[in-house]
């Protein structure tokens, strides 16, 4: 199978690398320093059960335009979320005039890079995914570790006959890897529980500058986080998604059973990266809006972490 894989960080260098050792022809598109690195060398990452090192071929997003969308099977998207539009936009264009388009598959943070792919791209030939119990972050340019017992969650938007095909094929491929991977009818619902989980601990952690553990064994932090989750269940609703209280019980209950994790929005605080805030907790607030609610867990946690980190940014230049 021939696959595009959009971001050559934690997630997209793991997926990338993955495919590449059971046989997929990857491409990685990058950008800046991560770009120049990879067309002269090799790309490693790094498991503590194993080690794969290769060089990839690796484009710039202007450069893959340029090739036949024909010739690709599936464009994986692994970006930050704040990307997704403009990547969209890219890649509707690219497509235009095809007799055939690859498979556009999401593997980000957040609920509403899929509505946005889709604005842009066939609907049909939009996949929505998401990653569980992986942790991984770049070491070094072209060196990314990653950890845990890595789950994949893949599902189409809209159902049909040929994109159920393409899933069981590609989920062929994903068993020669090692992770586990589920084909789930209803997509939408498990990135909503996603949400919860990164709602609940993402923007706390960050605004702590603590991982998970500490925060989740604590008495009156492990209810701020149990108020985030269930604010997120109520923000679900203004799209038709249900969770009830039982279903945030079990997301609390999973979650503190994880790896003492460090959130990607802690390690972007950290790296001085732009914090994935509107994606994640914007959504939660804007969402019970909609349903005249309020959501004062996220909007506090996200407002004090948003002010406090733009003022150390300004502040360093």
């Amino acid at each position: 199978m021939n696959i595009v894989v959009i971001g050559a960080g934690g997630i997209g260098a793991y997926y990338g690398m993955i495919l590449h050792e059971v046989g997929c022809n990857i491409t990685f598109v990058a950008r800046g320093e991560n770009l120049k690195y990879l067309k002269e060398n090799k790309m490693k990452m790094t498991h503590p059960n194993y080690v794969i090192e290769d060089k990839i071929n690796t484009l710039s997003i202007e450069e893959l335009v340029q090739k036949n969308p024909e010739d690709y099977d599936a464009v994986i998207i692994a970006t930050k979320a704040m990307s997704t539009e403009s990547i969209s936009k890219s890649l509707s264009s690219w497509v235009k005039g095809s007799s055939s388009v690859p498979y556009y598959i999401s593997l980000q943070n957040g609920v509403e890079n899929e509505d946005i792919m889709e604005e842009y791209y066939p609907k049909d030939y939009v996949i929505g995914g998401l990653t569980r119990l992986i942790v991984s972050h770049t070491i070094s340019i072209g060196h990314v570790h990653c950890s845990g017992e890595v789950q994949t969650l893949i599902g189409a938007l809209n159902h049909t006959d040929k994109n159920a095909k393409f899933l069981d094929e590609l989920n062929t491929i994903l068993a020669k890897t090692q992770t586990t991977t589920f084909i789930c009818e209803d997509i939408r619902l498990e990135l909503w529980n996603k949400l919860i989980i990164n709602n609940g601990v993402n923007a706390i952690c960050a605004l702590l500058e603590e991982r998970t553990r500490p925060l989740l064994t604590d008495e009156k932090t492990s209810k701020i986080i149990y108020g985030l989750m269930s604010e997120t269940a109520l923000a679900a609703k203004a799209v038709g998604v249900e969770i009830s209280q039982e279903g945030v019980d079990k997301m609390f209950e999973l979650i503190k059973g994880f790896e003492n994790l460090k959130p990607s929005m802690y390690i972007d605080r950290e790296n001085n990266r732009p914090l994935e805030l509107e994606e994640i907790c914007g959504v939660v607030v804007k969402n019970c809006e909609k349903q005249g609610l309020d959501a004062p867990y996220t909007r506090t946690i996200s407002t004090v972490l948003e002010f406090q980190y733009e003022r150390k940014r300004e502040s360093n230049g």
